[in-house]
C-alpha cells in the first residue's frame, strides 16, 4: 500500500504567499523613512569624523586644517593649509578626495528653528577651520564655539557642531530638541 506524499497544496502555498505580500506592502513605507534617515545619520558621522581627522592633521602638521563644504554640490572635503597660514590670503591644498553626501542627502536644516549647538540662531557654516593647535577658528582666526553644518533628508535633520575645543558633535533633530548621536 503506497502512501500519499505529504506536502503543501497550491492553495495553502498561495495564501501564505499573499499573506508575506500583504505584510510587505505595510512594511514598506517605514522601511522607506527608516532608510532615509539612516543616510542622513551616516552622512552627520561621517562629517563628524572628517572634521576630527581635519582637527588632528592641523595640530599634527602645526599648520590649520578644515573642511570645505560646497552647500550647492553636497559635498565636502579637507584641505590644509600650506602657505600664508595665518594670514589673508593663505593657501589649502585638498587632502583626499572630495567626499559626497548619500544620495536624496542634502545640506540645510529644512525649516527647523531649534540652533544645534552653541549657536544662537541655525546658521549653516560653509567650512569648518581648525587652528594648528586643533581649536575651532572663524575666518579671523579667533577661537569659536559656534561652527555648524546642518543636513537632512525628507525631514529627517542631523547637524554637526564643533566646540570652542574642537570636538565635533553629531546631533539630531527629535522634532523639538537635539539629542546626541
Amino acid at each position: 500500500m503506497r502512501t500519499k506524499d505529504a506536502g503543501f497544496s497550491l492553495i495553502e502555498v498561495v495564501i501564505v504567499v499573499a499573506i508575506i505580500l500583504i505584510v510587505f506592502a505595510f512594511s514598506l513605507p517605514h522601511l522607506n523613512g527608516m532608510l532615509q534617515s539612516y543616510r542622513a545619520m551616516n552622512n552627520a558621522r561621517g562629517i563628524s569624523a572628517q572634521l576630527s581627522l581635519a582637527r588632528m592633521r592641523a595640530a599634527s602638521e602645526s599648520s590649520p586644517a578644515r573642511l570645505n563644504f560646497d552647500l550647492a554640490a553636497n559635498t565636502y572635503q579637507l584641505e590644509i593649509c600650506t602657505s600664508l597660514c595665518n594670514q589673508a590670503g593663505a593657501t589649502y591644498v585638498a587632502e583626499g578626495g572630495t567626499q559626497y553626501l548619500s544620495q536624496g542627502v542634502t545640506f540645510g536644516s529644512a525649516g527647523v528653528a531649534v540652533p544645534a549647538g552653541g549657536q544662537a540662531a541655525v546658521t549653516q557654516t560653509p567650512r569648518i577651520t581648525f587652528n594648528s593647535r586643533g581649536i575651532s577658528v572663524d575666518g579671523a582666526g579667533n577661537p569659536i564655539g559656534t561652527a555648524a553644518v546642518y543636513i537632512n533628508n525628507q525631514g529627517a535633520v542631523y547637524a554637526v557642531t564643533v566646540s570652542i575645543g574642537g570636538q565635533p558633535t553629531a546631533r539630531q533633530f527629535t522634532g523639538t530638541v537635539w539629542r546626541t548621536l
